[in-house]
């Protein structure tokens, strides 16, 4: 049987080459901090995980559960997060670019300024969450369920947000551009129509 990965072992690791999958990190050290990783792969289940001024580019994350991830002053680029579940997580200063999310899930989680530029959200699942000044900047929204969280510090401006679940109260205070109003009233059961010609008989 594989012995845990202490927290001295991750961060004595060379991070260019580091593959954590497979490994079993022990609960009471998984803590990754001040390190770039590349090209990295992770997998399984790692609940209470913590990742502090880390940074991860091209690193392969697909399906894993994270659930009640610490993550604070983290960038994440050009990775695949396909399906990734970070239900409960804690998400603080977060910046996340070009990352593949659809499919991703974060019931009841926390995020904190956070910037997602051009992500593929689709579908994504954010139920029952918390935003504080948030922006997805070139994202793709579509399709993606934010029902029961409340939006009013959420900047959408740029993303696709075509077939996005959202409920009209937690709607309220969000930034929107006028081409995505339309989108927004659709979502909450509204239509949309011209004012008819009265000058035509």
């Amino acid at each position: 049987m594989t012995e845990p990965l202490k927290q001295s072992e991750i961060e004595a690791a060379e991070a260019a080459e580091l593959s954590l999958a497979g490994i079993d990190i022990d609960p009471a050290g998984s803590d990754i901090k001040l390190h770039t990783y590349k090209k990295s792969r992770l997998i399984g289940s790692h609940p209470k995980l913590i990742l502090r001024d880390t940074t991860l580019e091209t690193c392969d994350l697909r399906n894993t559960a994270l659930m009640d991830l610490q993550a604070s002053r983290v960038v994440i680029r050009d990775c695949q997060l396909l399906g990734v579940d970070v239900s409960g997580a804690t998400l603080r200063d977060l910046v996340c670019i070009n990352c593949q999310i659809r499919l991703g899930r974060a019931f009841g989680a926390k995020f904190e300024r956070c910037w997602f530029e051009n992500c593929d959200l689709r579908e994504a699942e954010f139920e029952e969450s918390r935003f504080e000044r948030v922006s997805f900047r070139g994202c793709d929204l579509r399709q993606a369920r934010l029902l029961r969280s409340p939006l009013r510090h959420v900047d959408f401006r740029g993303s696709r947000v075509e077939g996005i679940a959202v409920g009209p109260e937690e709607l309220r205070g969000a930034v929107i551009t006028p081409d995505q109003a339309d989108v927004f009233a659709a979502a909450m059961g509204l239509r949309v129509l011209p004012m008819p010609d009265e000058t035509t008989g």
